[in-house]
């Protein structure tokens, strides 16, 4: 069953879609600006938030795998 929409909502819906692809168009034509340079001193290396989530993992491991209290009881 096909869905009948109003004459309206379709020509506006393609008169965003006109606008929005139009707009995109004209951002593509800017001037190049290059990216300012990189402090190396600032980078973070990859290697420390590796470790910052294993530590998490290893965590939430160690809580999960942890003996509840109630043993005796079951």
């Amino acid at each position: 069953m096909p869905i009948s929409l109003p004459k309206a909502a379709i020509n506006s819906v393609a008169f965003v879609t006109a606008l929005s692809l139009a707009a995109l168009a004209v951002a593509q034509e800017g001037p190049i600006v290059p990216q300012p340079p990189v402090d190396k001193a600032q980078l973070i290396s990859p290697a420390l938030g590796y470790g910052v989530i294993f530590l998490l993992v290893m965590v939430v491991l160690g809580v999960s795998l942890m003996p509840s209290k109630r043993s005796h009881l079951d």
